[in-house]
């Protein structure tokens, strides 16, 4: 039998009845898969319990809420602790100090801030009606004001996204950029006020005229969206070129990304760039050229400043191939090969590139890793997971684990990931 590519693979998942799909999601597998946030972050283990821990030792609380701990005493941080009572997790994400979980039965828990901008998704709208505002900050795990079957869930700060099994969209949060893809924000009839639009909708409402999606991913305050036919549609912030349509107009619905086909995964990085890996194992960004996450030489400017123009068009990343797997974090790019060895490009500044002394922000493999099984980022924190079942990081790591290079939180190099509780093979 000759061996199927990624676009037959993914055909023949998106084919599988719903059941079916979950059962091989939750089945029990040999590896854990990392879930990244601004303040915390989770392992979500093979036997569908999230685990997790604070990166950051807060004052106001709101981190270990976001860790679903109730009232429980303050955890210290880089501190391994299970979610009390939250069983038979699939996909969970975790953003601004809030997080969020799909069971396998399809319900859709978040817990953490909702202060803000209602990125909890719990406040419903005859409340919402009356009070003109989101409602209270959660710090166990609670269900959404909407209920649909999820199975799958993405945010990184302002808006939340999440993919219902019939292939639709539903978003919650911010969107005065058009990150919602809902279209202008919607007319509140205010109980006590004149009706009018908010800049956030703190109740998820599927996002129009979109279908027969298999992917989703959420950048800071744009969205993007892999349909089964292997195209790309995106929305929100365009102001670097992100949507990938050739130009740089916000849109508040979903536009197709121009030139990119047979895609298999997406990825929308923090400071305004995406990416997509198409199903022949190469990789095409578009977006913000000014950090070399593209792949593309920078305009002339160094990697740590907002300056440079906007790339709207997707384009190859040349030089990268055999690729399966893409991660996307602030301002750099990381991607698994077929071989089990990850190849990084773009900024790097707190070492997330993980090549050590070597400054060149182009496509270059990280020498140290090899046998890796799937790779993770957010922000300047970069994971990989090895066969061996030892997870590594580098980047932005816990402080004090080794001699600083520049700052006393990063590692130019992968080390063992170190946390409280965490047995490492």
């Amino acid at each position: 039998m000759n061996p199927i590519n990624r676009r037959q693979a993914m055909a023949l998942l998106t084919a599988l009845p719903f059941s079916t799909r979950v059962q091989g999601k939750t089945r029990p597998g040999p590896k854990r898969r990392l879930v990244l946030g601004s303040f915390h972050e989770f392992l979500l283990e093979p036997d569908g319990t999230l685990k997790g821990w604070l990166t950051q030792e807060r004052s106001d609380g709101l981190a270990h809420d976001a860790l679903g701990l109730g009232q429980n005493p303050p955890l210290a941080a880089y501190t391994l602790v299970a979610v009390p009572g939250l069983i038979n997790v699939i996909a969970a994400a975790a953003g601004l100090a809030c997080s969020f979980a799909v069971l396998a039965d399809g319900r859709l828990l978040s817990w953490g801030l909702n202060a803000g901008s209602g990125l909890l998704g719990t406040t419903p709208l005859s409340v919402v009606e009356v009070t003109a505002s989101w409602g209270p900050n959660s710090n166990t795990p609670v269900p959404l004001a909407t209920k649909f079957d999820a199975v799958d869930v993405s945010t990184q700060e302002s808006h939340v996204l999440a993919l219902a099994r019939d292939g639709s969209v539903y978003a919650w949060g911010k969107g005065d950029q058009g990150q919602l893809g809902n279209g202008p924000l919607p007319i509140i009839n205010f109980k006590t006020r004149t009706p009018s639009a908010m800049t956030f909708v703190p109740f998820p409402v599927r996002v129009p005229d979109l279908a027969d999606v298999a992917a989703i991913s959420a950048g800071r305050s744009h969205s993007l969206a892999l349909l089964k036919d292997g195209t790309v549609r995106a929305w929100g912030d365009n102001q670097m070129g992100e949507l990938g349509d050739r130009t740089t107009t916000n849109r508040n619905r979903p536009v197709q990304v121009q030139g990119v086909r047979n895609a298999v995964a997406i990825a929308a990085g923090g400071d305004r760039f995406s990416a997509a890996l198409l199903a022949d194992g190469t990789v095409m960004t578009w977006g913000n050229s000014s950090t070399g996450a593209l792949g593309r030489a920078p305009w002339g400017h160094p990697p740590w400043t907002d300056a440079g123009p906007p790339d709207p068009t997707p384009a190859v990343v040349a030089g990268v191939r055999g690729i399966r797997a893409i991660g996307a974090g602030l301002r750099h790019m990381i991607a698994l090969t077929d071989a089990g060895t990850v190849i990084s490009w773009g900024a790097d500044t707190y070492g997330n590139l993980g090549r050590g002394g070597n400054k060149t922000n182009t496509p270059g493999v990280i020498p140290s890793l090899t046998g890796v099984q799937s790779i993770f980022t957010l922000n300047s924190s970069c994971f990989a997971v090895l066969a061996s079942g030892r997870i590594m990081t580098w980047g932005a790591v816990r402080p004090w684990t080794r001699p600083s290079v520049g700052y006393d939180w990063n590692s130019r190099s992968p080390i063992l990931l170190w946390l409280d509780g965490l047995d490492q093979p």
